[in-house]
């Protein structure tokens, strides 16, 4: 048995060390950012593994390196060992979970969902249907008639060519969601409250994204609400207000053949 007390003493990293290893956390940290600080990267579900792997380097780095754990007894180092791989396992589970099952609303709550909208500023939900039916009843102020200027010809949507135009028309204007967020001149009560003007957007969408024909651009902001997002609004926009709405193929075929009229 030694007696020199150095031997069982631990050997702590250099200063190079220290600062390599500062190095490598601060790299992270700036992978995280670009991550998450993107307005398009928020709320998507593929972000979740690489922040999850991200965040167990970092805390293996700090273990290993700045905490100086060092078990004698290598059962403690199995049972250290075991939880990380633990853990490990349940981020992955919880991802996959989540990245992979959509839960189906039952037919009762999809009949009877109503539109809402979490008011951040205010707190508590945005009654989109009541605040549709005061738009509908709000009497515009009328100007004097010395003062009031030349009629400009109001804009009459076309009316739609019948099979899945029709189709759609009844959908967009019977679901009650897409009329409030959404204003198209011409088609009685789209008053468009919250989204983005769709009076001429077809002609719009042909030019929204190089290569992206007006069809294909339709459908992707359907299914997917924040594939593209529209200067001015907010992300998530959509996602939070038609939540519990699905729609079948079908009727994303209706509701685009019925916008590709709105030229």
């Amino acid at each position: 048995m030694s007696s020199d007390p150095g031997v069982h003493e631990s050997r702590h990293p250099t200063l190079k060390q220290y600062v390599g290893i500062a190095i490598f956390l601060f790299v992270i940290t700036i992978v995280e950012f670009v991550i998450i600080l993107p307005q398009n990267f928020r709320g998507a579900g593929w972000t979740i593994a690489p922040l999850a792997i991200l965040s167990a380097i970092k805390f293996a780095a700090v273990i290993f390196f700045y905490m100086h754990l060092k078990f004698d007894n290598r059962l403690l180092t199995w049972v250290f060992l075991g939880g990380l791989a633990l853990g490990f396992a349940v981020v992955f589970a919880l991802v996959g979970l989540f990245g992979t099952y959509t839960p189906s609303p039952r037919a009762w709550a999809q009949a009877n969902a109503e539109p809402c909208l979490f008011d951040h500023d205010h707190g508590g939900c945005v009654d989109l249907a009541a605040a549709q039916r005061a738009a509908e009843t709000e009497t515009p102020e009328t100007p004097a008639a010395e003062d009031a200027p030349p009629a400009e010809p109001s804009h009459t949507a076309p009316a739609p060519s019948g099979g899945l135009a029709a189709e759609g028309q009844a959908l967009f204007t019977g679901r009650g969601v897409c009329i409030t967020c959404h204003k198209i001149e011409g088609v009685e009560g789209a008053v468009g409250i919250l989204g983005p003007d769709l009076t001429n957007v077809a002609t719009v969408a042909e030019t929204r994204q190089p290569g992206v024909s007006a069809e294909e651009y339709l459908v992707q902001s359907i299914v997917e609400p924040d594939a593209y997002i529209v200067d001015e609004y907010p992300a998530a926009l959509m996602n939070a207000t038609v939540a519990g709405l699905a729609l079948t193929d079908a009727e994303v075929d209706a509701l685009v053949a019925f916008l590709l009229e709105q030229k």
